[in-house]
C-alpha cells in the first residue's frame, strides 16, 4: 500500500511536468468504417495489448462488466460481449437510421470531448489518496463543458464527410473496458426527451508522448479507461442525435462513471 502511494505521488509530479501532453490514446480516423464498424488496419476488436487482464472485476458496485468467456463465439447470442442479440439489434438499427454525416461528426465530437475530459482530470494534480467516487464524479462534470469547447475547436472546419464513423456501437467496450454499452445521460446536460447513449469508442487512459514507465504511473491516478457515447432520441423516425457523452472507469475502485453529456449539435 505504501509503495502504491509513493508511486502515485511520483505520478502527480510527472503529470505536472507532462502538462497538457497527458491525454488518452485517442485516434480520430478519416474515412468510413467497414461493415463491422472497424477501420482497416485497426485493432478495434480488442484493447491495446489484448483483452486479457484488462476487464474490470465485478464488485457489485455497478461498475463491472462481464468477463470474457473465451469461447470466441461470433454469433449474436454468443459473441463474448455479454449483450443479448435483441439489445444489439435495437442499437444497430438506431445507428443504421442516423444520417451518416451526423453520426460521423457526433462520433468524432464524442471521442474528442472524452479525450479532452480524461486528460483534464489526469492533469489536475490530484492527491491520489483522496480521489473518492464523489470527487471524481464532480471533476468529470466540472471539466465537461471545457472539454466540449476544446473538442469543437479541434473539429472546427472539418468536413463531416471525411470523418470515420462506426456502423454499429462498439459493444466490446463493455467486456474489454467496463463501459456501459448503453445508458441515458447521468450527468451534465440531460436531454428533455427520451434518449439512449450508445458506446461508440473506448480505450486506456495514457500519455501518448510519454515513455512506458511514465504511463505505468500516470494511467492509474484517477481514470484507467474511457468510453465515448453518441446519444440518440428514441421513439422517433428517423432517429436523431441529441447529445454526446463521456464515461470513465475509475482507477481507485474500478467503477464506471457517466455518461457525462453535452448537447448536440
Amino acid at each position: 500500500m505504501a509503495k502504491r502511494v509513493v508511486q502515485r505521488g511520483l505520478a502527480i509530479v510527472l503529470v505536472g511536468l507532462a502538462g497538457y501532453a497527458v491525454a488518452p490514446g485517442c485516434v480520430i480516423r478519416v474515412g468510413p468504417g467497414d461493415e463491422d464498424g472497424a477501420w482497416p488496419g485497426s485493432s478495434d476488436g480488442a484493447p491495446e495489448g489484448g483483452a486479457s487482464g484488462d476487464a474490470p472485476v465485478d464488485d457489485d458496485s455497478g461498475g463491472s462488466s462481464p468477463a470474457d468467456d473465451g469461447t470466441g463465439g461470433s454469433g449474436p447470442a454468443d459473441d463474448g460481449t455479454g449483450i443479448g442479440p435483441e439489445e444489439q439489434q435495437l442499437a444497430e438499427e438506431a445507428y443504421a437510421h442516423l444520417d451518416p454525416e451526423e453520426l460521423a461528426f457526433a462520433s468524432a465530437l464524442a471521442g474528442n470531448m472524452t479525450c479532452a475530459l480524461a486528460g483534464a482530470v489526469e492533469t489536475a494534480q490530484l492527491d491520489p489518496t483522496a480521489i473518492d467516487d464523489e470527487t471524481l464524479r464532480a471533476l468529470l462534470e466540472q471539466y465537461a463543458p471545457g472539454a466540449m469547447e476544446q473538442a469543437r475547436a479541434w473539429l472546427s472546419g472539418t468536413d463531416p464527410a471525411m470523418l470515420a464513423y462506426r456502423v454499429m456501437p462498439k459493444f466490446e467496450c463493455e467486456r474489454d473496458y467496463g463501459c456501459k454499452y448503453n445508458s441515458p445521460c447521468q450527468q451534465g446536460y440531460i436531454p428533455a426527451v427520451g434518449h439512449l447513449c450508445y458506446v461508440d469508442d473506448c480505450g486506456k487512459a495514457k500519455c501518448p508522448t510519454c515513455p512506458d514507465f511514465v504511463n505505468d504511473l500516470l494511467q492509474n491516478i484517477a481514470i484507467q479507461s474511457w468510453c465515448s457515447y453518441v446519444c440518440v432520441k428514441i421513439g422517433t423516425s428517423p432517429p436523431e442525435v441529441v447529445a454526446v457523452g463521456a464515461g470513465a472507469i475509475s482507477a481507485l475502485r474500478n467503477i464506471f462513471f457517466g455518461p457525462v453529456c453535452m448537447p448536440y449539435p
